[in-house]
């Protein structure tokens, strides 16, 4: 079953665990570095070192800037974005950022 699919009798299987989850003030810390940290801490390595041990960008699967200016520039409307870097999905969700692993 893929994430969020329903069992037979109905209930919600969730194939993802919260590792980490933090509310952020935006104008204060931009997404991006905000995902690197978390997805950092969620991995065991310290953020400047992710690149070399775990061969890993943020920008290998999201451009920063597009994500930094979706989350900073909410208006009345709160904005909702995902995505996976290898077996974590990161999840900002109006000011709150959280770092989702893939149980599989």
């Amino acid at each position: 079953m893929d994430e969020g699919d329903s069992a037979v009798d109905g209930s919600q299987v969730d194939s993802y665990a919260v590792e980490l989850q933090k509310t952020y003030d935006w104008s204060a810390t931009p997404p991006s570095t905000a995902a690197v940290t978390a997805l950092a801490t969620a991995m065991g390595v310290d953020p400047t070192e992710l690149a070399t041990e775990r061969e890993t960008t943020l920008h290998d699967y999201v451009n920063s800037d597009a994500l930094d200016a979706l989350v900073r520039d909410q208006q009345s409307e709160q904005v909702t974005v995902s995505f996976t870097v290898d077996r974590y999905r990161i999840w900002f969700d109006g000011d709150e950022l959280s770092i989702h692993s893939h149980n599989r």
